[in-house]
């Protein structure tokens, strides 16, 4: 990632700054992109796979399960843990 040339852009357009393809990124070169001016950051993919890797999980743990509210909130949590540690990496500083 080339955090000088993120800091550029944001000088000379001096709009908000998106970072797509932000899910597998390292968390200290997010870091750095968000103090170079990036504003937001889709993590679209690592939140799909959570959501899978929790539905397996509720699969895994619950295999004659067939009802649906009972085996989603496996992914549900595990959407919500990748969000809870994404908002807090992006929010460190406020």
């Amino acid at each position: 990632m080339d955090i000088q040339r993120i800091a550029q852009i944001k000088t000379a357009a001096r709009v908000p700054l998106t970072l797509h393809g932000g899910s597998g990124t390292d968390d200290d070169d997010l870091r750095k992109a968000i103090a170079a001016g990036i504003n937001i950051i889709h993590v679209n993919t690592e939140l799909r796979v959570a959501w899978r890797d929790g539905l397996e999980e509720g699969l895994a743990k619950q295999p004659d399960e067939v009802v649906p509210y009972k085996i989603l909130p496996f992914a549900v949590e595990s959407v919500k843990k990748v969000a809870r540690s994404r908002l807090k990496l992006f929010n460190a500083d406020r």
